[in-house]
């Protein structure tokens, strides 16, 4: 564990319209039961990207102590493309005639 900020999601002003999940590039907000969720501290880096986008000020951002960031959730949109596990891709080891 280790003492950082994450995002804090207010279950009582949350009204579950979800604009605050595609924001979150690392793919750490759910929802669940019609109300947003991390899905695990390990996954939010606690940056904010989607405070903006809550509509009834039901994220904000906290310190406490919790797991280590450790990149994008399995499956996140852009998860290829975080600063920690970019990689080119690799070009192909041949072309079909027919794809060009």
């Amino acid at each position: 564990m280790a003492k950082r900020q994450i995002i804090k999601i207010d279950q009582e002003k949350c009204d579950g319209c979800g604009q605050c999940v595609p924001s979150c590039a690392e793919g750490a907000i759910v929802l669940v039961d019609g109300k947003a969720r991390i899905l695990a501290d390990k996954y939010c880096d606690g940056l904010g990207a989607c405070l903006g986008e809550c509509p009834v000020g039901a994220l904000s951002i906290e310190e406490r102590d919790t797991d280590e960031f450790i990149g994008p959730a399995p499956g996140a949109p852009g998860e290829h493309d975080h600063p920690k596990t970019h990689e080119a891709p690799a070009p192909p080891a041949f072309a079909c005639p027919g794809s060009a």
